[in-house]
Formats: structure tokens, C-alpha cells, sequence
């Protein structure tokens, strides 16, 4: 197992939620003001994104191991991300 692809996907998935709940708490204690629900939106968007973030940081770690067969898992799910955030964004 390579224990440098799972530290660093596991180091931006935690920095990416952290970062996105403070941007929430954030948004809560500004709730009352104009900001307030654009900065909850931030929050929520920031969470959104961190799983695929750490999909990106996968990728590029098994691309530096040469790991071609798992680089190509790590593809196929980006692409079945990014098909349903296309849809979404479509409806």
C-alpha cells in the first residue's frame, strides 16, 4: 500500500473540511447580515468539492507511482463526477 497517496489524499480531505465548516460557522454568525447565505453557499460548496479534490490528489499520487491501472479508476470516477455535476447544472 502506498502510504504516501494515503496520507496526502487524507491530508486534503481533512484541510477541505475543516475549511469548508469554518467558512459554515462563518456563514452562521453572519446569517443575520447580507453575506450571511453567500457565505453559507461558500461553506457548502467548499464540502461539496473536497471529496473530488481528494480523487485529484489520488490521481496525481498514482500517476507519480506509475500505478496506471488504479490512475484509471481515479479517472473513470472524476469523469462519473464531473457527468453528474454536468446534469445537474443542466436541469
Amino acid at each position: 500500500m502506498n502510504w504516501d497517496l494515503n496520507a496526502s489524499t487524507v491530508r486534503v480531505i481533512q484541510t477541505g473540511t475543516i475549511i469548508g465548516i469554518a467558512i459554515l460557522a462563518l456563514g452562521l454568525l453572519l446569517s443575520g447580515t447580507d453575506y450571511g447565505e453567500d457565505v453559507l453557499l461558500a461553506g457548502a460548496v467548499v464540502l461539496v468539492f473536497t471529496p473530488l479534490a481528494g480523487i485529484l490528489t489520488s490521481l496525481a499520487c498514482l500517476l507519480k507511482a506509475g500505478d496506471r491501472k488504479w490512475a484509471a479508476v481515479a479517472v473513470i470516477l472524476i469523469a462519473v463526477v464531473a457527468l453528474g455535476l454536468a446534469i445537474t447544472l443542466l436541469k
